[in-house]
């Protein structure tokens, strides 16, 4: 499988999904083929795993590409996947982390809502195992996004859940950039245990509450440090 190697650049996970269409118009790769491992494409790309995470995340989302187990297959063409670029062009927009906050504002407080009325106990077992990790690994901010993907599983509401998770990927170079300060990670951490006591009680306003108080958190920190974005 031949891909263009990608020079450095803030559009990344734009430049990867060219590469791909390239590859696909070449016929070096068809509709139907597995894609490398995360590593070995990253590697063959010359990028960092964040940028392809992203990309592949949206190419998931939009059925571009599609998860068999560990493998990623490649399901739809090079006209597809063209049209697609306009999602990552929404991320690499300077002005864009208003806007992402007001999306999680609306769509996170009704997860939280629902994940209070819907949570199964494996559900609840699931935030509670990504509390524990976001404890013993505060440097980690995947440990944060574990909680929020888990938190919309648990709202049992399919589209929620993906167009989290497709956030989560598109936002993922702004919350690396917040954990790279000292007090974020004990403030977040507080901030989410206080959201999943609210699930685990059954309160949806409160559990509505808690997440409104967390993105206020976000916001305020946003603003406090504006380098961050």
């Amino acid at each position: 499988m031949t891909l263009e190697r990608i020079q450095t650049s803030p559009k990344v996970p734009e430049l990867v999904m060219q590469s791909l269409i390239s590859a696909l118009e070449r016929g070096t790769i068809q509709v139907g083929d597995e894609l490398p491992s995360e590593r070995d494409l990253a590697e063959k790309l010359g990028i960092g795993r964040g940028s392809l995470r992203e990309c592949l995340a949206v190419l998931e989302f939009l059925g571009a590409i599609e998860s068999r187990g560990n493998r990623k297959m490649v399901i739809r063409d090079a006209d597809f996947i063209r049209n697609s670029i306009s999602f990552v062009r929404v991320s690499n927009r300077d002005d864009i982390q208003e806007e992402f906050l007001e999306f999680r504002r609306i769509n996170e407080c009704a997860i939280a809502e629902l994940a209070s009325q819907r949570a199964t106990k494996e559900d609840l077992a699931a935030l509670a195992n990504c509390l524990q990790r976001m404890k013993a690994h505060p440097e980690d901010p995947m440990t944060d996004v574990g909680f929020h993907e888990a938190l919309a599983v648990a709202s049992h509401n399919a589209l929620l859940a993906a167009a989290i998770h497709l956030v989560n990927s598109m936002i993922a170079g702004i919350r690396d950039r917040f954990f790279e300060r000292p007090d974020y990670p004990r403030i977040a951490y507080e901030s989410h245990v206080l959201i999943y006591d609210a699930v685990k009680d059954r309160d949806p306003e409160r559990a509505r509450q808690e997440m409104e108080n967390h993105l206020q958190i976000v916001r305020k920190f946003s603003q406090e440090y504006p380098d961050l974005d």
